[in-house]
């Protein structure tokens, strides 16, 4: 289960704050990744990996954030390399019921004056 965030251009706001809700189904003891890189279409420039700060972590599995690199697909980028950020969550064997996890995501809008638009991720995974 992947998605990735890609943004065909990097706009020049001040910091902005957003929240999204997402929802996994996973099995117990399987993994589930997200994928977040930008780039800015016109250059296939990535702006580089994600800030990020844990909220809330897990109770019954665990969340990895790691730098990674992605290949774009589907785009006039496609093929290109990009450095982005990847989560990984993981329950722990055995345990079915569900979790919840939570995680703050900033991405670079301007790297010249290191200004960041937020994003926080409240995550809940139902485990069967």
């Amino acid at each position: 289960m992947r998605f990735r965030i890609a943004a065909a251009m990097l706009l020049s706001l001040a910091s902005v704050a957003h929240a999204k809700n997402l929802t996994y189904d996973v099995r117990s003891g399987e993994t589930v990744s997200e994928q977040l890189y930008v780039y800015v279409e016109s250059n296939c420039m990535s702006s580089g990996q994600y800030r990020t700060k844990v909220l809330q972590e897990p109770t019954h599995g665990k969340l990895v954030i790691r730098p990674d690199t992605f290949i774009a697909e589907g785009s006039r980028c496609a093929g290109h390399k990009f450095t982005g950020t990847k989560f990984s969550y993981s329950s722990v064997k055995g345990f079915r019921g569900v979790d919840h996890l939570s995680v703050s995501v900033g991405y670079p809008v301007d790297t010249s004056e290191m200004r960041y638009s937020y994003t926080t991720y409240d995550v809940t995974v139902n485990v069967h």
